[in-house]
């Protein structure tokens, strides 16, 4: 009998072995990302969220605009300015500034193709965006934290870990 039909059983216990023993004690079987790594992952979601508030509040500005309505459009044109500050600011926490800013770019101009094609490009469909976005964004330019909140412990259950890391 070859030494490879012998050894073959053998192989087999013991991995089973080590997948119970590894099961009991808790460790993982899968490496979970370390919390560096999901720090990144919730300020890349805080950044597009932001961009997304951005580009929204860009098209309440050109609504605004276009309704002869010039310091409701100027209010929501600084609005979407310090959105883009804040995605800015969160993308920069994993990238470099120049990367960051690149990144920030394209996400607002993903959202805006998006909405602008979810509206038909006709600002008296509005409503189409501000039922999704509206409450979103205003409460996340009022206030950060909940923002951050939300998606770290997104994050944090996505890996399973709805504690502190």
């Amino acid at each position: 009998m070859p030494v490879s039909s012998n050894v073959r059983p053998y192989m087999i216990a013991i991995r089973a072995l080590l997948t119970l023993c590894m099961i009991l004690s808790g460790t993982p079987l899968i490496a979970q990302p370390n919390p560096v790594a999901i720090a990144d992952e919730v300020t890349d979601n805080v950044a597009m969220e932001y961009a997304e508030c951005a580009a929204f509040f860009s098209i309440v500005h050109g609504a605004f605009s276009n309704s002869g309505k010039p310091a409701e459009a100027v209010r929501f044109k600084e609005t979407s300015d310090k959105a883009a500050m804040f995605s800015l600011m969160a993308a920069k926490q994993s990238r470099t500034e120049e990367m960051a800013t690149k990144v920030t770019l394209a996400r607002i101009e993903m959202n805006l193709k998006d909405m602008q094609k979810t509206i038909d490009n006709n600002y008296s469909n509005m409503s189409l965006l501000s039922n999704r976005y509206l409450t979103l964004c205003v409460a996340a330019m009022q206030d950060s934290a909940p923002v951050i909140k939300r998606w770290t412990e997104r994050i944090q259950g996505k890996y399973g870990n709805p504690g502190q890391r």
